[in-house]
């Protein structure tokens, strides 16, 4: 099974997420950025919180590339952490993903990534926001735009070059690898040639509907992961809810009370979530989510972070960032995107850190703080354990070992392009 956008399969799949907008909308939902005009947001973007995110922002249907401010300082990604800080080692050497290399993929230039995918063969997949498209880093290290054209802005399907994104968030991959895509309101699916279809909602119509292709309506939506019946399970953050698609674009809601806010366990039917971001699917159909507070409120600093789980059997849970009496530190702050392992870990991109949260509740630090780190929006697993993050304001797509070991395998710290590697 593979998934992804903050959204992750269980043994080796895959995950992606993102951040939000830098500016409070009073729980509005994060929107992603490139470089287009601005312009009024069609849903309410949140802020994250002051520790430094530094997530994109929509305006209407183009795009502000993400600030690429000063990153909170080490440690501000959240306390609460249970086992030692590995720090690892950091190469720059431009490896490829696996197999072999006949390529460096350190030569390619991303602007803005934002979700991150596998497929089965170990190619990776790149949201790359601040271009408008969607980029393919492959094990040999060829670096390819799969669908798009860079600094293009737009909704409309096509193949290859001619079709056009306006606001990318997550991506997800199935079995069949065929890359699903948050856009806007929409929901986009990208086959493995490269053609571009709308598989539901309308990307410059927000709104909360249910329903078959484009009658159903998003708010803002923006992690997305696919299980393996190909069935995509979408965050919709603004609407507070989860959705499905099936695979001939049927939308329903699966967990989430609509019109409301909250945090609240229980059944898939009356639990209530604050903003969920950052998707993933296990092999059993357990999803784990990120749940992100923008606005402040009594008791809940603004930017808190929750890691939610939606069992199989519809039951809704929080497994980490439960405040110490509701007035502590959260253990996560302006977190979004996550990832599982399918033995019931969840792995972190929290800001300059990733951390693990295990079965049982117990968070560790798999690497980081770490200074190449400046602002993590998407992570995906492969089967060996390795973690695949992309860093927004960095520019790069780097790899995390199982120790703690950290390795730039595409793009260049601080060097904003949109150059493939042939």
């Amino acid at each position: 099974m593979l998934a992804a956008c903050g959204g992750g399969g269980g043994g080796g799949g895959d995950a992606t997420g993102a951040q939000p907008a830098t500016t409070n909308n009073n729980g509005g939902t994060p929107a992603t950025g490139g470089t287009g005009s601005t312009g009024s947001s069609t849903g309410g973007s949140p802020a994250p919180a002051s520790q430094g995110a530094t997530p994109p922002a929509t305006t209407g249907n183009q795009n502000t590339p993400p600030s690429t401010s000063v990153p909170p300082a080490a440690g501000n990604s959240g306390g609460g952490t249970t086992g030692g800080t590995n720090t690892g080692g950091t190469n720059t050497g431009g490896s490829a993903t696996g197999g072999t290399v006949s390529a460096d993929a350190t030569q390619a230039r991303f602007r803005q990534p934002l979700g991150i995918a596998r497929d089965s063969a170990g190619n990776l997949y790149v949201a790359d926001a601040g271009n408008y498209t969607i980029r393919k880093i492959a094990t040999t290290g060829v670096v390819t735009t799969l669908a798009g054209s860079a600094g293009a802005s737009g909704s409309s399907d096509g193949t290859g070059s001619a079709a056009r994104f306006s606001a990318l968030r997550s991506i997800a991959v199935d079995s069949a690898g065929n890359i699903y895509a948050v856009d806007n309101n929409a929901v986009r699916k990208v086959s493995p040639a490269g053609v571009v279809t709308t598989l539901a909602g309308v990307a410059a119509e927000p709104g909360d509907a249910d329903g078959t292709g484009g009658a159903a309506r998003f708010r803002q939506p923006w992690g997305i992961a696919v299980d393996a019946a190909g069935n995509a399970y979408v965050a919709d953050t603004e609407n507070a809810v989860v959705r499905r698609i099936t695979p001939a674009g049927v939308v329903s809601t699966v967990a989430g009370t609509r019109g409301m806010r909250g945090r609240a366990d229980g059944s898939a039917a009356t639990a209530t979530f604050l903003g969920p971001m950052g998707i993933a699917v296990d092999a059993a159909g357990n999803l784990f989510l990120t749940d992100w507070y923008g606005p402040p409120a009594p008791n809940i600093p603004e930017g808190s972070t929750f890691i939610r789980r939606i069992g199989a059997d519809g039951g809704v849970s929080t497994i980490a960032g439960t405040l110490n009496g509701e007035t502590g530190p959260a253990a996560f702050m302006d977190t979004f995107a996550l990832t599982t392992d399918g033995s019931g870990n969840v792995f972190v991109a929290a800001m300059r850190s990733v951390r693990r949260v295990s079965a049982t509740g117990t968070i560790t630090t798999v690497a980081g703080p770490a200074t190449q780190f400046q602002s993590l929006a998407g992570i995906i697993i492969d089967a060996a354990g390795n973690l695949y993050v992309t860093d927004a304001s960095s520019h790069t797509v780097s790899r995390v070992s199982p120790t703690g070991g950290i390795t730039t395998v595409a793009g260049r710290t601080e060097e904003a392009g949109s150059a493939d590697v042939p």
